[in-house]
């Protein structure tokens, strides 16, 4: 995954977005990953945080950028300073997005390395289907926060 800051604004198969907000991408059809983004906007439902279903262009073509494939979505994605978050990293990204107590458990959870963190992750990932289900349809977000998602 490239680490320079913002290198997605060279490539020309991203499409220009406005970049600062986090963004985080999640897949639309994952009931553990939609659920999550409800999580999140539950708690935080004035935050500037923006999401974006990998079913979109836009995180697809973000993918492609850091040599991730949106169609297997073996992890989510927390864009933030131009930085891309994933696996571990990605959900104490995501968690760092949130006001407190949630923001402080997105730091506090930087002592747990990614060598145990990523296969944790990966293992709830591989069975996140088995364990809670598919969506037919990607999920779509009630008109009050759809202001911040990115069609």
């Amino acid at each position: 995954m490239a680490a320079v800051p913002f290198s997605y604004r060279t490539d020309p198969a991203v499409p220009t977005f406005d970049d600062s907000p986090p963004l985080i991408i999640f897949d639309g059809h994952c009931v553990l990953c939609s659920s999550g983004v409800q999580w999140m906007l539950a708690r935080d439902p004035h935050g500037t945080s923006r999401f974006a279903a990998i079913q979109t262009p836009l995180p697809r073509a973000l993918y492609a950028h850091y040599g991730l494939d949106a169609e297997r979505f073996d992890t989510f994605m927390v864009l933030a300073d131009g930085h891309a978050y994933v696996r571990w990293a990605g959900l104490l990204a995501a968690a760092r997005t949130m006001p407190a107590p949630w923001r402080w458990l997105g730091w506090i959870g930087r002592v747990v390395p990614g060598a145990i963190g990523d296969p944790i992750y990966d293992w709830v990932q591989r069975n996140r289907f088995g364990w809670f289900g598919s969506r037919a349809a990607c999920f779509a977000p009630s008109s009050k926060v759809a202001a911040r998602f990115l069609s």
